[in-house]
């Protein structure tokens, strides 16, 4: 009898991308021969693919690409709200519900306009989109895929988040936020900021508006209900990505072109420290069982992981290629690293990675999807 692994392609017959495969797989055969074998994660992961335009799955139990459902429009953003699951089509200004039981396409919602931004408002069971051209925020019933509202914008957006029952939306060409109801889409009211906004999130109590002015190098806080400014926090660069330990007591913002990490604490408006995290930080996950702080390093195709506590380094794991996006599985026993071109996955087992003993820290496998990656979602099987 012929096993599966012994149908084995010549050296010869293989590319390049079929030998690094190749390669991997073996690597995680001998590991799994020498250690003690991971729990699997049931679940899916979903890739929203440029190059494919559609969304690649893959089974996370098997790290295998399984099928891409073809979406005929590029898509953009991955969105969850309970059970239901939706992709923006940004330039067929299109909301498409996904059937993840068949994964395929379901109800099609249009658009008044070109989607820039979208969130997921899980609690109030809402959808909010930002489009330009028109400039309009729309907000969305995620049960019924039904638009209840329609709000003019005065400026074409940049940015959006929703906390609680309240929307953010940063101007492309303004220097404001403005903030909205979405029970029932009034305006809340905008404040300036004295330049235009390049990231912004809520603070996890939903209290406050985090946002980072670039040219200024400076980290905005506003009153979430007021609007009122709070306080100016400067950097030693411009801000670039936000990312919230478990708790939200701590956020980690890139920097944009440099090699560092500023660990700022959004209650009291301060900065804890500024470390060298990798080359050019770019995508960003935290570990809330480990305490960890995962960041991907476009520029050296690495992964660095940094113990939030001490603020030193844990392990350093080379992924090749322009990482960008890092995923924990829920039971945040893998990490997946998403390339920013060829859209691969590579998967860190990181049981294995933090292991001392070991002293060479591979990779368990990789496996390709989607070129070009936009969005990404795990969800569960059951879901």
């Amino acid at each position: 009898m012929v096993t599966p692994c012994a149908r084995l392609i010549p050296p010869y017959l293989m590319n390049r991308r079929e030998l690094l495969f190749s390669a991997l797989g073996a690597s995680a055969l001998a590991a799994g021969c020498s250690r003690k074998l991971a729990p699997r994660y049931f679940g899916w992961l979903l890739v929203a693919s440029a190059t494919e335009k559609g969304i690649a799955v893959a089974d996370l139990s098997e790290f295998r690409h399984i099928t891409t459902l073809g979406l005929n429009e590029t898509p953009g953003q991955i969105l969850r709200v309970g059970s239901k699951v939706f992709a923006t089509c940004p330039e067929a200004r299109q909301l498409v519900e996904i059937d993840t039981s068949r994964f395929s396409a379901g109800i099609r919602v249009q658009m008044p306009g070109r989607i820039v931004a979208a969130a997921a408002a899980p609690d109030a069971g809402l959808l909010v989109l930002a489009t330009a051209q028109p400039a309009t925020l729309v907000i969305v019933e995620a049960k019924s895929a039904r638009i209840l509202h329609r709000i003019p914008l005065s400026s074409d957006p940049s940015g959006l988040d929703v906390s609680g029952a309240v929307a953010a939306v940063a101007g492309r060409t303004t220097d404001n936020i403005t903030r909205f109801s979405l029970k029932d889409g009034r305006l809340l009211g905008a404040t300036k900021l004295g330049e235009v906004c390049a990231s912004m999130r809520f603070r996890n109590d939903g209290r406050a508006i985090l946002a980072g002015l670039p040219k200024s190098r400076q980290i905005v806080t506003l009153n979430a209900e007021t609007g009122a400014l709070l306080a100016r926090l400067p950097l030693r660069f411009a801000p670039g990505r936000f990312c919230f330990n478990a708790d939200g007591g701590q956020m980690f913002v890139t920097a944009v072109g440099e090699d560092a990490v500023a660990i700022v604490s959004p209650y009291q408006s301060q900065v804890d420290q500024t470390i060298v995290a990798g080359r050019t930080p770019w995508g960003m996950a935290v570990s809330a069982t480990r305490n960890l702080l995962l960041i991907s390093n476009p520029a050296s195709g690495d992964l660095t992981i940094l113990d939030i506590e001490t603020r030193r380094l844990s392990a350093s794991v080379h992924i090749g290629g322009e990482p960008g996006e890092v995923l924990l599985t829920p039971d945040e026993e893998y990490a997946l690293v998403i390339s920013r071109g060829a859209g691969d996955v590579a998967v860190v087992r990181m049981g294995t990675v933090l292991d001392r003993s070991v002293k060479t820290k591979p990779l368990l496998t990789m496996f390709p999807m989607g070129g070009l990656p936009q969005s990404t979602l795990i969800i569960p099987k059951e879901a």
